[in-house]
């Protein structure tokens, strides 16, 4: 049952609001083996960092960045890597809060989603694997049935499939490193792991991961003429379901709410304080950033904070 747990408080850390709209889904899984490579990178990471932290005597990420450049620079790091978290967080605080307001006909509903989304995102994270795997287990429920739903729609005008090249395996190892990144605080919590049973745990999250790409990425291919040019996708094609702007919002701020959660926890897992101090200052950091609002967090700060960070992980991967 732990492996379970800790393969599904690994799922809703990766599926976030871009995932569950189709907008990352068309964007990086263009090929089947882009899939692949994700899942490999994703795996290749989540193996070889407890590893690394188990060879040099450590618990956490931040001790790690020291070990591995020194104290000064892993300060840095470190520092570095709670950025990424809270700014990640923020986006998707933001992201549950502008969902409610599209759902809910009353008046300040942007404010009452977010007051929401916090409180219960505090809670989930509160209560570690648990709680996040929680979040993990409903989005594995939902999310297929928005695939499948949408699978079963008339496919839109033919194209062209789109043709191997070593763009798409790239696409997918980039994916996997930046998803690698955000979660990389947050995998301490394999250590109370046997090894054996850590590595069974990342297999399965690996694999149900791997499915759902899978099935995103065939409606992607279906409807690829319909969808090419929409922002949101699958919101786009949900428009012709029965219930599906519903189910697409249920999907999305599922998706949001359980990064928002893992991120927290992340956070709490880097910073040198008391966990539920540590909870309380990564939720007034991820609120602030939420007030900038969803998109410009996406299109400013995420893709340096990410590309650093994805950076910093893969050199405490390697040996030495």
């Amino acid at each position: 049952m732990d492996i379970f747990l800790c393969a599904l408080a690994l799922l809703s850390g990766v599926i976030g609001a871009g995932f569950a709209s189709g907008r990352e889904i068309l964007r990086f899984f263009s090929h089947p083996a882009a899939v692949v490579s994700a899942v490999l990178t994703l795996f290749l990471l989540f193996v070889l960092l407890p590893e690394r932290m188990e060879r040099f005597g450590v618990q956490s990420l931040s001790a790690l960045c020291k070990k591995r450049f020194g104290k000064k620079l892993g300060m840095v790091c470190t520092a570095l890597f709670v950025m990424l978290e809270m700014v990640t967080g923020g986006a998707m605080l933001s992201a549950c809060a502008e969902l409610t307001a599209l759902i809910l006909p009353v008046h300040h509903a942007y404010a009452l989603g977010m007051i929401f989304s916090l409180f219960f995102g505090f809670v989930l994270a509160a209560r570690g694997i648990p709680g996040l795997a929680l979040v993990g287990a409903a989005l594995l429920v939902i999310l297929p049935i928005l695939f499948v739903r949408l699978l079963l729609l008339p496919a839109g005008e033919a194209s062209f499939p789109p043709s191997f090249c070593l763009h798409a395996l790239i696409d997918g190892m980039l994916y996997g490193a930046l998803n690698a990144a955000m979660l990389a605080g947050a995998l301490p919590l394999l250590l109370k792991l046997s090894k054996s049973r850590q590595r069974l745990s990342v297999l399965l999250f690996c694999l149900l991961f791997g499915v759902l790409l899978l099935l995103g990425s065939a409606v992607c291919r279906l409807h690829r003429s319909l969808i090419a040019m929409q922002p949101l996708p699958f919101v786009f094609l949900s428009r012709t379901l029965d219930g599906g702007y519903l189910l697409t919002a249920l999907c999305l701020y599922g998706s949001a709410l359980s990064t928002f959660c893992a991120m927290l926890c992340a956070v709490s897992q880097l910073l040198p304080f008391q966990k539920t101090l540590s909870l309380s200052i990564g939720t007034v950091g991820m609120l602030l950033f939420a007030l900038c609002g969803f998109g410009t967090i996406v299109q400013s700060a995420y893709p340096i904070a990410g590309a650093l960070c994805a950076a910093l992980l893969l050199l405490l991967c390697l040996p030495g």
